[in-house]
């Protein structure tokens, strides 16, 4: 039954992408979905994309270390997405499809550059994690191999995204938010009233606890939470919006819904279970009873599916447009589906090689934050500061939070968390010297 009703939702998504590929008319239809996006659309979509197969999978697993402190994952990501509204009506007005563009508004062309190598390279593991997360749901549920999986999987979503574009992402982002949602909720509701409830205390409680200190929310915060103030999938929600209210209105939603959402996370990261594999899938097979089991795939699968896509375009539309070079026409839409394919089959390739969810989504992050948080935030908040120390922020913090995210994978005695903070700080000081200069530059011009 459970592959039946797979294979059925299966079909629909990629009928959906195929009735939405008949609306795809221009470029602007493909990556924004011609700023047409609603209120509804747009709330779900954040959600959705938010909510991705990695983010729900890892974080839960992630719980068998940090107990109910593992509900950060997500209220970090709500208050990311609060501290994004100051900044909503400026993206909104900009006309732009990328995150890049945007960077080549407030800068220059270099900027721009160094963010269109950076980003896709990033997303590329955000990617992977979300065809792990898919891989595994399969292997579970089916009795497929880890790599059958993979490869169902990642040709699944790169054909949905191939063909629907923007317009399929927002149709069914929305669907797929509320089984997402009623999936967490569901599968929680019943552990906690089942045969063998599981009481709300743990050792392991919120806020902290001794394997989640005050200094691991700090660098959670800055290394995941700013991905949703930053993130070029958020800022591509913000670009389809109808209009700044809509877009204003849909982060605040999504936002709200987040919280209870979090402690659900919370509450089956600490539910024991005997199985090895992902958390939430070994609690769906030992405590749920059979006619469940279909709920939780699809809830599962729309996580990853409704957060590959949105991150795969997104990446893709960033990689064209380095040839494009804000320059899109007829054939931009072409180049950008060879693009998805290629993107596709290289985070296939480096699901084959990792396995672990929640490292590979948390590298991908931290990158991004160490090199963009401090210059989109100084450059969206209107502070004027000099290019090439703008550039040189990007790669310095980059390359320093990379470092303490590779090292806090070895044994090596050194503070990791320490290094990634200390990306901030020393990418903040590169930003502030060049403030410095632009503003000496100034006041020499003026006499």
């Amino acid at each position: 039954m459970t592959i039946a009703i797979l294979i059925i939702y299966l079909i629909t998504l990629i009928f959906i992408a195929i009735t939405s590929n008949k609306r795809v008319n221009n470029f602007s239809d493909f990556f924004v979905a011609g700023k047409k996006g609603s209120y509804f659309a747009i709330t779900g979509s954040l959600l959705a994309t938010i909510l991705g197969g990695s983010a729900v999978i890892g974080s839960i697993d992630a719980g068998k270390t940090m107990g109910w402190a593992s509900s950060w994952f997500m209220l970090s990501a709500s208050v990311g997405l609060l501290a994004l509204i100051p900044f909503t009506s400026k993206i909104s007005k900009t006309g732009r499809f990328t995150l890049p563009e945007l960077l080549e508004d407030i800068y220059n062309t270099q900027t721009k550059n160094i963010a269109s190598a950076i980003i896709p390279l990033a997303w590329l593991g955000v990617v992977a994690a979300q065809i792990i997360a898919a891989a595994k749901i399969l292997q579970s549920f089916t009795g497929t191999t880890y790599e059958t999986g993979v490869i169902i999987s990642g040709l699944v979503f790169v054909f949905y995204t191939v063909a629907g574009g923007q317009i399929s992402i927002l149709k069914t982002d929305s669907i797929q938010a509320v089984l997402i949602v009623a999936g967490l909720f569901t599968i929680a509701a019943f552990v906690f009233t089942g045969n063998k409830p599981i009481p709300l205390q743990s050792a392991l409680s919120f806020p902290f606890n001794y394997n989640f200190k005050p200094i691991d929310l700090v660098v959670l915060l800055i290394t995941y939470g700013t991905t949703f103030t930053v993130g070029p999938d958020m800022f591509s929600r913000i670009f389809c919006a109808r209009n700044q209210q809509v877009a204003r209105k849909a982060i605040v939603t999504t936002a709200i819904i987040l919280i209870p959402v979090a402690f659900a996370i919370g509450y089956l990261s600490i539910v024991p279970t005997s199985s090895h594999g992902a958390h939430i899938i070994n609690i769906s097979m030992e405590l749920l009873p059979a006619w469940l089991s279909p709920l939780v795939v699809i809830a599962l699968l729309s996580a990853v599916l409704s957060s590959a896509d949105t991150t795969l375009l997104s990446a893709s539309i960033i990689v064209t447009d380095i040839f494009e070079k804000n320059n899109f026409n007829a054939k931009s839409l072409i180049k950008t589906r060879v693009v998805i394919i290629a993107i596709g089959f290289a985070s296939i390739a480096i699901a084959f090689f990792f396995d672990s969810i929640i490292e590979m989504l948390l590298v991908a992050l931290t990158v991004y934050s160490g090199a963009f948080t401090i210059p989109i935030i100084i450059g969206l908040a209107g502070l004027k500061c000099k290019a090439n120390y703008i550039s040189f922020a990007i790669v310095t913090g980059g390359l320093i939070a990379l470092s303490g995210k590779l090292i806090s994978f070895t044994n090596a005695n050194i503070n990791s968390n320490l290094l990634i903070v200390a990306s901030f700080f020393i990418s903040s000081l590169i930003v502030t010297f060049g403030a410095l200069k632009y503003k000496k530059e100034q006041t020499h011009n003026l006499k």
